[in-house]
């Protein structure tokens, strides 16, 4: 079993889509949710985790619709903005669980930045996503473009519609998977 895990993920806070409706989230974004209860639940496991949340130096708006604009732009430009720094020791970490939200059916950019800015040759990642119906789409095959030297296992999706449900699809996937991480 992996004795370093780190869970890196970006969410957006404020407006997002849950249960079929917009609701302000405060701070907390669906993916920030989502990761807390896989901290959790591997907790639950008995493994130790450590959370860390990706941030662009520029936030988003945190009106949907505004958030919604600037993505597309970032998409349609291909652009990787500028992030925090990233994680203490991240070196020692051997498998990284990555969250996030599926944006125009990829990566958001700023994890495509933090997959730029991390070495991850010969770490396991594996991608948690909170999505609007469209599940990984492509994301999986940006990781892989961006972190060629990683080894990319399947993860598991949450429907943002479905958010509600998420301890529950997260502990089935846990039961599940965990083993195959070894």
């Amino acid at each position: 079993m992996p004795k370093n895990i780190l869970i890196a993920y970006f969410s957006h806070g404020g407006e997002n889509l849950v249960d079929d409706q917009i609701v302000d989230l405060g701070e907390n974004g669906n993916t920030k949710i989502a990761a807390r209860q896989l901290q959790e639940a591997l907790a639950e496991k008995g493994l130790k985790s450590n959370l860390f949340e990706i941030e662009p130096l520029i936030p988003y708006d945190r009106s949907y619709e505004g958030t919604l604009a600037r993505s597309r732009q970032e998409y349609e430009s291909g652009a990787a903005p500028l992030i925090k720094d990233g994680p203490n020791g991240y070196e020692a970490y051997d498998l990284i669980f990555l969250g996030y939200p599926n944006w125009w059916g990829t990566l958001p950019a700023p994890i495509v930045s933090f997959l730029r800015d991390h070495d991850t040759n010969g770490k396991t990642i594996v991608p948690f996503v909170t999505h609007g119906g469209q599940r990984f789409l492509y994301s999986i095959e940006s990781i892989q473009k961006e972190a060629p030297k990683a080894s990319v296992t399947p993860g598991f999706a949450i429907a943002a519609p479905y958010m509600s449900q998420s301890p529950a699809v997260i502990a089935e996937w846990l039961g599940e998977n965990l083993e195959k991480l070894a």
